[in-house]
């Protein structure tokens, strides 16, 4: 206002154009205040979305917008992935697959020795007149089964039965073993080696032994499925 007029209220005087200030003041300050409430809220916050409540705070997705699929995974990673897997779990067989193979091995070495060699003593009617059983020897001697047989445990009069030859890798390993039965029933015992899971038939005759026949082998197979 061009011209100052002062208004009396008691003993206190003001001026006109000073309360036209303070309050311009106050509505600006309160106006600034709005303007930041306003760009405060996101935009579109007040528009909610169909069929649902609106949430302050958060703006609705704008309509039309494609949604994007997850990512499909690397397949040369894949790949990469499995192939590393397999490798691994084959190492890990062969690996536990070596370790149980040595471990047999060693335990052969500590009961049958090398060459490997399995014993037994046995009554079969063969020199044992002093009371003494007949003695016998099995070995894998290079490859070859190997059967000596000690008459009454008499080592001067020693019979070698010459076995068969083991083919294939490690074979010079393979144990062998030895027993005494009755085979064919003539209530005399027989002498059976067991090379893996063959069985070799010695039957016992005229003093020795001697390989089981292909016939007698077949009749007592026949004996024995009729059982």
């Amino acid at each position: 206002m061009s011209a100052v007029r002062r208004q009396s209220l008691g003993h206190e005087w003001w001026a006109e154009d000073d309360y036209d200030d303070e309050r311009t003041q106050a509505v600006s300050v309160q106006a600034v205040r709005r303007a930041a409430a306003l760009r405060a809220v996101p935009a579109g916050a007040g528009r909610a979305r169909q069929g649902a409540p609106a949430r302050s705070g958060y703006a609705a997705a704008p309509a039309g917008r494609p949604v994007g699929l997850p990512a499909l995974p690397d397949l040369s990673r894949v790949l990469t992935t499995a192939g590393a897997i397999a490798g691994l779990a084959l190492l890990l067989y062969l690996g536990i697959t070596g370790l149980i193979g040595w471990a047999r091995v060693k335990l052969d070495d500590m009961h049958y020795g090398r060459p490997r060699t399995a014993q037994t003593d046995a009554y079969v009617g063969h020199g044992e007149s002093a009371g003494a059983p007949t003695h016998f020897v099995a070995m894998n001697l290079d490859r070859r089964v190997t059967i000596i047989e000690f008459p009454g445990g008499d080592v001067t009069k020693p019979q070698v039965i010459a076995g068969p030859y083991l083919f294939g890798r490690s074979e010079d390993l393979t144990v062998v073993k030895l027993a005494v039965a009755d085979v064919n029933g003539d209530d005399r015992p027989d002498l059976t080696v067991q090379v893996k899971d063959e069985r070799l038939v010695y039957i016992n005759e005229n003093g020795g032994f001697r390989p089981i026949t292909a016939d007698e082998l077949a009749q007592i197979k026949s004996t024995e499925g009729g059982r």
